[in-house]
């Protein structure tokens, strides 16, 4: 693809990994970016900070587009990659989540405690809507602490999160530069040497997981089932497989390969307005809570 870009989003974002990490670009032109969605940023944030770790001497022209500019200023992007932020104009809008790290599990119940602060100064939640967030928040933020460090060899699994809110939906965005999927499944007898297009559809069609103790496991599976009750949007993105789906359907996609695992959650803004989560089944933990 060419080094120039006009968005970028869950569709396009493996466009610019590949521009980097497949063709060797050592340059990427964004000025053109009229819109981004906030797993977009969070990869783009891990491009950015692996490149440097590498010393690659990666250069960017960033985003023209005073919206775009002021969003991922709202958003703490430059912040987190340790850039100063191009000039602007005074924002206009915060961001509804700004990128938050994710680091130890104490932390977890204060980080969504967060989150939850911040929708709800925006959208009236139902019993039932914060109850089922809940719980899908949990559960995906301490996959990081659990699974991204699996082998004890990464010395910084940097795992982030952000959300945003936009006319129709709520979009949530988790990722990390981990061991990957295949990385901690792979640590199970049996599983050694599998792909991560293997890994991903053990993990998410037969809800294994890297510990073979009953009980463990299925978490992100019912999270699946329950995006896809709600005709919701969903992307994992783990070395180089992807699923995704929306309201249309999706596949499992061959995507550049890139460490970790980064996910993405758009939720239709209707689910907020009335008593209809529990309609179709709301998310529940294991009594062990264990992913």
């Amino acid at each position: 693809m060419p080094t120039t870009v006009t968005e970028l989003t869950t569709e396009t974002i493996d466009g610019v990994l590949e521009t980097v990490l497949e063709e060797r670009a050592r340059s990427l032109d964004l000025r053109g970016v009229r819109f981004a969605d906030p797993y977009a940023l969070l990869l783009l944030d891990l491009l950015v900070l692996g490149a440097k770790e590498r010393r690659s001497g990666l250069r960017i022209d960033w985003p023209e587009a005073p919206v775009v500019r002021r969003w991922m200023r709202a958003m703490g992007f430059f912040a987190e990659i340790g850039e100063a932020a191009p000039p602007s104009a005074r924002d206009a809008r915060s961001a509804l989540q700004p990128i938050t790290a994710i680091t130890d599990e104490e932390r977890i119940g204060r980080v969504v405690d967060g989150f939850h602060h911040r929708l709800e100064e925006r959208y009236p939640l139902t019993e039932s809507a914060r109850r089922t967030l809940t719980a899908i928040m949990i559960e995906l933020f301490q996959n990081i602490p659990h699974h991204s460090n699996a082998t004890g060899n990464v010395a910084d699994p940097h795992g982030i999160a952000a959300m945003q809110d936009y006319e129709d939906s709520i979009f949530l965005a988790i990722a990390d530069k981990g061991v990957g999927l295949r990385g901690s499944l792979g640590l199970r007898e049996g599983y050694e040497g599998i792909t991560d297009s293997q890994a991903l559809n053990s993990i998410l069609h037969d809800g294994l997981s890297r510990f073979a103790d009953a009980g463990r496991g299925g978490e992100l599976q019912r999270i699946v089932g329950v995006v896809r009750s709600w005709d919701g949007a969903f992307a994992l993105r783990s070395g180089t497989a992807l699923l995704y789906f929306n309201e249309l359907g999706g596949d499992v996609y061959d995507v550049p390969d890139f460490p970790g695992v980064q996910l993405a959650i758009r939720i239709p803004l209707r689910l907020f307005e009335a008593e209809t989560v529990d309609a179709q089944g709301a998310f529940r933990f294991n009594d062990d809570h264990a992913g």
